[in-house]
């Protein structure tokens, strides 16, 4: 990601030097700094203007939802304008995914040489794509490995007794939930806990539903009483529903629950160094390695504040804490997800990674002007949510371009160029995958759903061309500098890859097996293919099947050719792309991921299994009290979750391995048609129908 030359990284020196100029952005040298709390500087050392913020006493109030009502007047770019350029950007989507699709169903139909060639195309782009993600994805776990094996609280330690200020810092965790299990936010909690930080420097907020009603405010005050001595502060908000111009889901949810932590947090955050205050938002389940926010915070600091105030945080997402319990389908799915993730964040050169399920940034960022917190009005969260960071770098670049001409020098236009960052830390963030305890199908069903929500996330590509075209407008499409037009378009192409290109290959792929090359096949057979071979295989085994194969090559046309090809590198690919996905799940499953390890503190509620609806009462009994079986069943008190089992026999590995490569290779396809191609062509019917007023669909977790 380019960066203005303005912009450098500061080296750990110069950060540390009293003086520099960001060196102590909010402690003020004499009065040494208050465990878990901000000192306020004599002058605020954000690195933009908060106007339109609830931190600045002046904010007007203009918003589309309620979850907005204590913010200022920003700049409001989204979907559900009604305007005709939103409402174009909004379908081109969905026309590009129809449009796709009917070419290779019309080719398929009446032209066998133009399928081939569209077939081919779309085979050698996916080929390229998954040859990267394969590749890239294995140094993604090379770099997750070695990073688990550091101490990063020592490192922070380290820092915090070179430079004092370096204890300024404070996390604020938000946890969005909607009838989520009891004991599950309470495993996530205990988890958060496990932190060094989490005492002294980290505030939960966990973001409930009021629609969930009574209950739901009972659990949250059980969750509360249960946890509070873990964390420097907890407490619950609650969103109400069917708020005006709100999508009821993670995003309005994570909103209302921001503004609500900015009233509650207000006097701690007034005037102090909002880039040293971090904001991380998860799902109820994630469990984050217990020196994540260790080593977020150790990142962030060894950055300037221009840097810091511009990075989006990222850990992998590996969606396997239960992945040997799910339906075989989920499980293909799941290591997709694991190979995308870590591609996306080891090789960022031609395409950004995005912000995904979990993921952290400065309240520097999330109240900037342009960009104010979450939409409420989208599904897709985390994808928006870096968008919109992402527009608003370039935003703030051509307002300041704009108002630094005047008549003896030109608007320059050249230094508008994307400052945002995806940073990984390469620390895994566990989840569940989608499980429900009514049997296999149910499950399927459930993982279903849940790819019907992913999907909608179809629309942020429209999303970008609606930032991109204005932006282009306000600044003059030839005025903005080649590589800014360049790193926008690969937003827009890998979304376009990820949600249309796959898929349409896919359709086409499977088409091409129905129509072409299976009857071919099955025509071979019959006129005594297989036969023939066999009854000449004594002869001259090796030669005849060098003559096979030289006649069956020299009878297909280029396009056909081309395919073959294709074919024959993403089935190599498949082996690399297995591999990596091996060496991760043993990594989690040995417990690679887990050292230096660290001591659960002592809890009022022992963590349970998941699923389990019993009580609080039932379920207050500590681990002291408890037999040493149950406690391993429940959790282990050394941080280390219960999915790990150890080191594994030769027998284990080959079996692991073996298991992967079969899902991979035989289930990825059938996979790919239920649980990407369906969903996509649902949501772009639905975007064509009812433009983005999408439903929320919410997944059902593992009992």
């Amino acid at each position: 990601s380019a960066r203005t030359t303005a912009v450098k990284r500061r080296p750990a020196a110069a950060a540390l030097s009293p003086d520099a100029d960001a060196a102590r952005p909010f402690h003020q040298l004499g009065h040494p700094p208050t465990p878990g709390r901000l000192t306020p500087p004599s002058t605020p050392a954000t690195p933009r203007s908060t106007l339109g913020s609830p931190l600045s006493s002046h904010a007007t109030v203009r918003r589309s939802g309620g979850g907005d009502i204590a913010a200022g007047r920003r700049r409001r770019v989204s979907l559900s304008e009604v305007e005709v350029l939103p409402w174009l950007c909004c379908m081109t989507p969905a026309l590009s995914l129809f449009g796709l699709y009917g070419l290779v169903v019309f080719s398929a139909m009446f032209s066998a040489w133009l399928f081939d060639l569209v077939t081919a195309a779309l085979t050698f782009v996916i080929m390229l794509w998954i040859s990267n993600l394969a590749i890239c994805s294995t140094r993604g776990a090379y770099h997750m490995r070695e990073n688990c094996n550091i101490d990063w609280n020592s490192l922070l330690e380290e820092l915090q007794n070179k430079d004092p200020t370096a204890n300024d810092v404070l996390h604020i965790v938000l946890l969005p939930n909607y009838r989520e299990n009891e004991k599950m936010l309470k495993e996530t909690l205990d988890n958060l806990g496990r932190s060094p930080m989490a005492r002294s420097r980290t505030r939960i907020v966990l973001a409930m539903e009021a629609r969930e009603g009574q209950p739901g405010r009972e659990k949250a005050d059980r969750l509360i009483a249960s946890t509070q001595h873990l964390f420097a502060d907890i407490f619950a908000t609650y969103h109400p529903e069917n708020l005006p111009g709100e999508v009821a889901g993670k995003s309005s949810n994570t909103q209302w629950a921001y503004r609500e932590a900015l009233r509650h947090y207000g006097p701690i955050l007034m005037g102090c160094d909002l880039s040293r205050v971090f904001v991380t938002v998860g799902d109820a389940d994630t469990l984050w390695h217990s020196h994540y926010l260790s080593a977020l915070t150790y990142q962030g600091l060894m950055m300037s504040v221009e840097e810091r105030s511009w990075t989006i945080w990222q850990p992998p997402i590996l969606l396997m804490r239960n992945v040997f319990s799910v339906p075989i389908m989920t499980r293909a799915s799941s290591y997709a997800t694991t190979i995308f993730e870590l591609a996306g964040l080891a090789n960022q050169k031609f395409f950004s990674a995005f912000a995904y399920s979990a993921y952290s940034m400065t309240l520097a960022l999330a109240s900037h002007p342009e960009v104010d917190g979450w939409d409420v009005d989208v599904i897709a969260e985390d994808h928006h949510m870096f968008c919109k960071c992402y527009f608003a770098s370039l935003w703030e670049l051509a307002h300041s371009a704009l108002n630094d001409s005047h008549k003896d020098h030109p608007i320059d236009m050249s230094t508008i160029s994307p400052q945002l960052v995806v940073q990984p830390i390469w620390l895994p963030a566990v989840s569940f995958l989608v499980e429900s305890s009514d049997g296999y199908l149910a499950s399927c069903w459930a993982r279903f759903q849940q790819a019907r929500r992913h999907s909608q996330g179809i629309v942020e590509l429209g999303y970008v061309l609606l930032q991109y075209t204005r932006l282009t407008r306000y600044t003059g499409f030839s005025k903005l500098p080649a590589r800014t037009h360049a790193a926008i378009l690969s937003i827009a192409l890998k979304m376009h890859t990820l949600h249309i290109t796959t898929t349409a290959q896919a359709i086409a792929t499977v088409l091409g097996v129905l129509t072409r090359w299976g009857p071919m096949a099955v025509k071979w057979i019959l006129f005594g293919g297989v036969l023939s071979v066999l009854s000449q295989a004594r002869e001259s085994a090796l030669s005849l099947l060098m003559q096979a194969v030289g006649d069956h090559w020299s009878s297909l046309n280029l396009a056909q050719q081309m395919i073959s090809i294709a074919f024959g590198n993403i089935s190599g690919v498949a082996v690399l792309y297995s591999l990596c996905c091996f060496i991760v799940m043993l990594d989690l499953v040995e417990g690679r991921y887990y050292k230096p390890r660290v001591f659960l503190p002592r809890s009022e509620m022992a963590p349970v299994a998941e699923g389990d609806e019993s009580s609080a009462q039932d379920s207050s009994m500590s681990l002291d009290e408890s037999d040493d079986g149950d406690a391993q069943k429940r959790g282990r008190d050394d941080g280390v979750p219960s999915f790990v089992q150890g080191p594994q026999s030769l027998f284990q590995k080959v079996a692991l391995f073996m298991s992967i490569f079969q899902n991979t290779s035989l289930i990825g396809y059938p996979a790919l048609l239920l649980y990407a191609v369906l969903p996509a062509v649902l949501a772009c019917w639905s975007l064509l129908r009812r433009g983005t007023q999408f439903e929320y669909i919410v997944a059902v977790k593992p009992e």
